[in-house]
């Protein structure tokens, strides 16, 4: 799979919340795969990455690919993830499969049925394609 991008904004904020996790996900597997990924990215300044690629905050719209069916949901900071808002923390699985992904791309995290397969079919929104760089 291609090297993830990730915005010089949200390396930083990441990395700040890296190296004071929250209490629940000290240690946790999630935590530990996402530093993984992390320090793997490749980091590109906020005001040239691709309106294409996943940033902290984009809206995006997948479609499993076994059963077509379409969902959409915001990639977040654990302090803004809602479940029933569609507001996905970015320690998750599914967060971190989407961050720094970019459109066409197809990721696969556990799901209740076995590892489910999503196409990114569209960015709807993406903060710093609008010039949002504070979010």
């Amino acid at each position: 799979m291609k090297k993830r991008l990730i915005t010089d904004n949200d390396y930083e904020r990441l990395d700040m919340f890296l190296a004071k996790p929250p209490t629940e996900l000290r240690n946790s597997e999630i935590l530990k795969k996402f530093s993984v990924e992390f320090l793997a990215a490749e980091v590109q300044p906020h005001d040239s990455i691709s309106r294409r690629i996943i940033t902290m905050n984009t809206w995006v719209r997948l479609r499993e690919l076994k059963s077509k069916k379409e969902i959409e949901m915001t990639i977040t900071y654990p302090k803004d993830a809602n479940s029933h808002e569609r507001k996905i923390s970015v320690f998750s699985e599914i967060g971190l499969a989407l961050l720094g992904r970019c459109l066409g791309d197809v990721v696969t995290w556990p799901t209740p049925f076995g590892a489910g397969q999503f196409e990114i079919i569209e960015v709807t929104y993406q903060p710093e394609a609008v010039g949002d760089y504070h979010l």
